[in-house]
């Protein structure tokens, strides 16, 4: 299972400082919109290897818009960027509610003007927020005290979640920083010549050190910080040559890299840019607590879990239902049958102190008032006896793991694709019908045929086709091998960043069958690695000395699975044999009419999957020669 990265959708993203405090927080940004050509174009520019969407918004189209996580806007663009007037400032502030009523992210961060902040369409948007479930907190911070940059700049932040578990929004604790030197700012080469072009009889003549010059009272004068006044921009001392701050050292003042290209084709142009851009260190931070990515592994895995099981309970309802839709406050609304249901979704990574959260869960749903029915669907095993607690008090109805197995009965790839997201076996579990199940029942739907069809429709190849390549052998592995594998965790990389495999999972716990008690017990191994070549032809024994490196004790990491479209050559299989020989590394070899079979076994049901490894492994270890 891959960890996602927050998504984010920036509106106002001007020339693409927003962007890069949010992918510094290890963010994903998925798309950016921005009606200035002329900045977009600056954006594109020093973007080249991004992938995502720069462009203009649609006014009349926000479904084309990604989806997202995180929706990031600068008001401050919305309102300075206008040749409308209040008109535009209208119809900004309209269109980023349209993107939140049509995406529904679940975070918002807005960046406005003091100013704007006093009035009353600030007011109106914080109310709007409220209304659509977002728990807010806004706060004005200094860019000089917080970055120890020397330039006056005061913005106010608001950062806002839908997460009900997120009851207290917090802040980076800025710690008060020492302002800089102004030598820490300028541009050490020679400058050019239109910088030194200055009005001296607008300058005070009591001028001495390096210092800045801002305009006060219709005459520079000496300034410890920079200000952001665009009609008369600050002018520098330095070595008692005075001239004006150079584009590169404003943008150093916004925390912009140098190596951002610049457009001072049009000076006057630019220095607007920079001036509206907004701080990328304080965004950065702010970026990184508003995305988690400062959290700890567990509360990680955990969010992760949580958006995965969503996923697949989605397609389950879309397969129910035509009307779903994400809730406002809840996970998912819909109409079943003329009536309204409203379904709320946790699954935890274990049960410990699960009748405190089902309770904190069921109470946070009551505070809704809502007049739809009310599902709690929990991915975990909870007691009977919980279950009809929780009703009596809340009159939730509870629909837990044996339940959700049974529901996914009738769709075996969402059955399987759910049970590879569990850490633990289900073999023993009894499935039961859920209370207050309003759905009709239909004939299996059998996706066998759809695997191999997709499967043998991606030709050889590099690229892209290798991608997909990858993406349907680990959609066909979760659905025969889910039952016992979990993790899925694909493309990781050394911490050297030299090798990379595909895929790692992690044999669950309570798994009691014989190939996967041989690699535990024998193999000491708890992670499986797996490759996947889409080679025209055989694979060689350099494959299996690269994966070979994947592969040691410590890490209970010593048996890997190559899958290719051909499988292995004679001297792979040897070199294979070799491994496990002289280092006691496994490392088996499939092909595609191999994972065939697996479907086909899976279908049939007449044996369990796992057995097909065990006859390869009995044939690998009788024939192994000296």
């Amino acid at each position: 299972m891959e960890i996602r990265e927050n998504r984010v959708v920036i509106l106002g993203a001007g020339i693409g400082a927003m962007a890069m405090g949010f992918e510094n927080a290890s963010c994903k940004v998925v798309a950016a919109y921005e009606h200035d050509e002329r900045a977009r174009e600056l954006y594109e520019n020093n973007a080249k290897d991004k992938t995502y969407k720069i462009g203009e918004l649609d006014y009349n189209n926000f479904e084309e818009i990604p989806n997202m996580d995180i929706l990031a806007c600068d008001f401050r663009r919305g309102l300075s960027f206008t040749s409308a007037g209040m008109g535009k400032t209208h119809h900004f502030r309209n269109a980023v509610k349209a993107v939140i009523e049509f995406k529904q992210p679940k975070k918002v961060f807005f960046l406005v003007q003091c100013g704007y902040a006093r009035l009353k369409p600030f007011k109106a948007l914080l109310d709007y927020l409220k209304d659509e479930g977002y728990n807010y907190s806004y706060r004005i911070i200094n860019t000089e005290g917080s970055t120890g940059l020397p330039i006056k700049e005061d913005c106010v932040y608001l950062i806002g979640t839908r997460d009900s578990s997120e009851c207290e929004l917090k802040f980076p604790d800025f710690e008060e920083q020492s302002i800089c030197s102004i030598n820490e700012i300028l541009e050490s080469d020679e400058v050019d010549g239109y910088y030194y072009k200055v009005n001296y009889e607008q300058i005070d003549k009591k001028i001495r050190k390096n210092t800045f010059l801002c305009w006060e009272k219709n005459q520079y004068v000496e300034a410890n910080l920079a200000d952001t006044n665009l009609r008369k921009i600050p002018l520098i001392c330095n070595n008692g040559v005075i001239r004006k701050i150079t584009h590169r050292e404003f943008a150093r003042l916004k925390a912009i890299p140098d190596s951002f290209n610049l457009d001072i084709s049009n000076k006057a142009w630019m220095y607007r840019q920079l001036v509206y851009s907004p701080n990328v260190e304080i965004v950065t931070q702010i970026a990184k607590k508003l995305g988690n990515t400062e959290e700890n592994l567990l509360r990680t895995s955990y969010v992760v879990r949580e958006d995965v099981f969503a996923d697949i309970f989605r397609k389950y309802l879309f397969k129910k239902c035509q009307s779903v839709k994400i809730g406002k406050s809840v996970d998912f609304e819909c109409n079943v049958q003329g009536k309204d249901i409203c379904f709320e979704l946790k699954i935890y990574n274990s049960n410990y102190a699960i009748e405190k959260n089902i309770e904190r869960v069921c109470a946070y749903l009551v505070s809704l008032k809502a007049k739809e029915d009310m599902i709690l669907v929990v991915g975990n095993i909870v007691s009977k006896e919980i279950v009809e607690k929780y009703f009596e008090k809340y009159k939730i109805h509870i629909w837990t793991l044996s339940n959700i197995l049974w529901l996914f009965e009738e769709y075996p790839d969402i059955k399987n694709e759910f049970i590879s997201l569990l850490t633990y076996s289900v073999d023993d579990l009894k499935l039961e019908k859920p209370c207050h199940f309003l759905f009709q029942e239909q004939r299996n739907i059998k996706n066998e045929g759809t695997w191999k069809s997709k499967l043998l429709a991606i030709k050889p190849g590099k690229g892209e086709r290798s991608k997909e390549y990858e993406d349907i052998c680990i959609e066909i592995l979760k659905n025969v091998l889910g039952e016992y594998l979990g993790l899925w965790k694909v493309q990781e990389s050394s911490n050297n960043g030299l090798y990379r495999f595909d895929l790692c999972c992690k044999i669950k716990n309570g798994v009691n069958q014989d190939f996967f008690d041989t690699i535990k017990n024998y193999f000491n191994t708890k992670y499986i690695v797996f490759e996947f070549k889409n080679y025209e032809k055989e694979i060689s024994q350099k494959e299996i000395y690269t994966t070979e490196k994947y592969l040691y004790e410590k890490a209970l990491r010593r048996v890997a699975i190559i899958i290719s479209r051909k499988g292995a050559s004679k001297n792979a299989l040897s070199a294979a044999r070799g491994c496990l020989r002289e280092n006691g590394k496994l490392i088996m070899c499939l092909s595609d009419q191999d994972l065939i079979e697996l479907i086909n076994i899976k279908e049939k049901e007449e044996q369990p999957t796992a057995e097909f490894f065990e006859v390869m492994l009995d044939d690998l270890l009788i024939q192994l020669e000296k």
